[in-house]
Formats: structure tokens, sequence, C-alpha cells
């Protein structure tokens, strides 16, 4: 039982750690730096707090053999180490996460494409993805967006060449300082670090299953969250190594040039507008044009198709009126030879009866 008491304590003592870190990490989350230079002060006193009342609950269970003295060094050595790295900050050495969007235009779509991929790989960047379509004939303009990563330190080099091979239609930019969000990610991981030995010490020390199990198992917990930190840091490092570039460029027959920005006046308003007008019709009329004569081989099979439909329907119908007049024909003579059947004893004809008379 009093073993059990111990490994309670030092359980106690790394979950108080972990508090002491996710405190932290919620003061740079929003990423604002001035904010949180605000409110250093009031971190600092949580963390003075957590410390102390961790160090008060391994004095508890302090154990004759002295072990909790050395986990209690190595604390204060931790605590020092995270003030030291969440409490500091040198801008120059700040991390930032640096993203640029770019929309251009070229008439030379090969050029350009071939020019920025060999630029970004004597850089020493690389593409991360690109997504391109069109076929360049007949018409398919061709364009293709590009995710590109280049070092920091030569973004503004491939942005430039950019922009004087191709028509800039819009561009944005997007900075991110990730600094105090990397240190508290570094200083959990020591944290987490010193939890393992400690554990890993009283894992070597525990005399019965119970306690090897329990500490087996946070065991297994710590070095996951270890890892799963690691792994935020190394993405951390590498956004802020490497820019990104996400690039669309467009084919176009004509680039747009650009204008400088000018007060219309109304006249000058409804001229546009109505050029823009004649513009739009010319050019659905010369599409329409251009489709049609495209599609006049398929117009013509089908109306040839269409022609031999309805001769077809119309022999059919013709062959139908004929047979229903034959038949109404055949009908007709039918009921007039019965009538005839009917009508002859009643009726006799003038050289019937002369020649009856004469045989009597």
């Amino acid at each position: 039982m009093k073993k059990l008491s111990k490994i309670a304590a030092i359980l106690l003592a790394g979950s108080m750690i972990f508090s002491l870190a996710a405190c932290s990490n919620k003061a740079s989350s929003r990423n604002k730096s001035d904010v949180a230079y605000e409110n250093a002060g009031y971190a600092d006193d949580y963390e003075e707090y957590a410390y102390e009342t961790t160090v008060a609950a391994m004095d508890a269970y302090a154990g004759e053999n002295g072990f909790y003295e050395e986990a209690r060094s190595d604390m204060s050595n931790i605590q020092t180490e995270d003030q030291v790295s969440t409490n500091t900050y040198n801008p120059a050495s700040a991390m930032l996460i640096r993203r640029v969007n770019m929309n251009v235009e070229t008439t030379d779509y090969n050029n350009v494409t071939n020019t920025v991929t060999a630029k970004v790989t004597a850089l020493g960047g690389y593409v991360e993805s690109s997504n391109a379509s069109g076929t360049g004939t007949r018409g398919d303009l061709r364009n293709v967006t590009f995710v590109i990563r280049v070092p920091v330190d030569k973004l503004d080099e491939l942005v430039n060449l950019v922009g004087s091979s191709c028509t800039v239609i819009s561009s944005s930019e997007n900075t991110e300082d990730v600094t105090l969000q990397y240190s508290d990610i570094q200083a959990r991981i020591q944290s987490l670090r010193v939890e393992q030995q400690t554990l890993m010490n009283l894992l070597a020390e525990a005399d019965s299953l119970e306690a090897i199990i329990t500490l087996q198992n946070r065991l297994t917990e710590v070095r996951y969250e270890i890892e799963a930190n690691e792994s935020r840091g190394r993405v951390l490092e590498n956004q802020s190594s490497y820019s990104t570039l996400t690039l669309v460029v467009r084919e176009v027959l004509e680039e747009t040039e650009p204008e400088e920005a000018k007060k219309l006046t109304f006249g000058e308003e409804i001229w546009e507008g109505l050029k823009h007008s004649f513009e739009d019709i010319s050019e659905d009329g010369r599409s329409f044009v251009i489709g049609f004569v495209a599609a006049l081989p398929y117009l013509l099979i089908l109306a040839f198709i269409a022609v031999i439909i309805v001769v077809i329907i119309k022999s059919i119908i013709k062959s139908a009126k004929k047979k229903s007049a034959k038949k109404k024909a055949a009908t007709a003579a039918a009921a007039a030879s019965r009538q005839v059947d009917t009508l002859a004893p009643a009726q006799e004809t003038p050289a019937a009866e002369e020649e009856k008379k004469t045989e009597e």
C-alpha cells in the first residue's frame, strides 16, 4: 500500500506538469505576440503555484531512500528551463510561416511554366503539387495550379521572377508567428521526458504486479505524447523553414494591360458599357458561327436520318390506308350481296313472269 501511495504521488506530479504545459499552450494559441506578452505575468504566477503544489505533494510522500529528492531536483531544473523557453522572446529568432498566393496570366504558357519549375529547383525548393487542365489546341486554353515550397529566404526572389515573367492579376501574402507555439511544444516535451525517466526509475524498483502494470501503461501514454509533440514540432519547423507559394497560371490569347485608375464621366461610362456589350455580342456571334459550322456534318447526318424516318412513316400510313379502303370495299360488297339474295324471291322480273304464264 505504501508503494502504491508513492506511485500515486509521482503520477500526481506528472499531471501537474502537464497542466502547467497546457496552460502555457492556451496562452499562446491565439498567435498574438503582444497579448501573450501582456499576460506573461499571470503565466509566471500559475507556473510557480503549480510547481510549489507538485513539490509539496512529493514531500508529503517522501521516502527513506532519498529517491524523491532526486525527482524534486529534476523537476526544479525542468521548471527553470520551461520559464526560460516560454517567457523569453527573441524577434531575431522568431519562427514565421509565410504563405503567398498569386494569380497570373500569360500568352507564353510553356515558357513560363518551364522557367518557374526550373527556378524552384535552382533555389533548393520543390513543387508540392500541381493540377493542370486544357490542351492548348482549338481554343482550349491551358491553366495550372502549383503549390510550391522554397526556403524562406528565397521566396521573394521567386515571386519577383514570376512577376516579371507574367501579368499578375492578383496576389496576397500571409505571415504567421509560431514562435511561442513552438516553445510551448518543446517545453512540454521536456516535461514529458522528465516524467518518463521518473516512471522508469519507479518501474525498476516496483515489487508488485499491479504497480508494474500501472507504470507500464503510463509509460506507454507518455511515449505516445512525446512522439505526437515531436511530430507537431517538426511540422512547425518545416513550415517556418520553407515558405509556400500557391501559383495559378492561366493561358490567354492576349494579356491584360494594366490601366491607371481614373474616374470616368457619365458619358464615358455609357460608352464603356455599350462597347463591352458590342464586344460580347460579337464574341457570342463568332462562337455561334464556329460551333454551327463545326457541327454541320452531324446536322446533315441527322437530317438524312430524319428524312428516311419520315419516308418510312408515310409509307406505313399509306399502306395502312389502302388496307383500310380494301377492307371497307369488301365489307360493302358482301353486304350488297346479302341484300340481293334476300330480295330475289319476293321480286320476279317481267321475263320470268311471262315464261311462267307460257308454261301454264
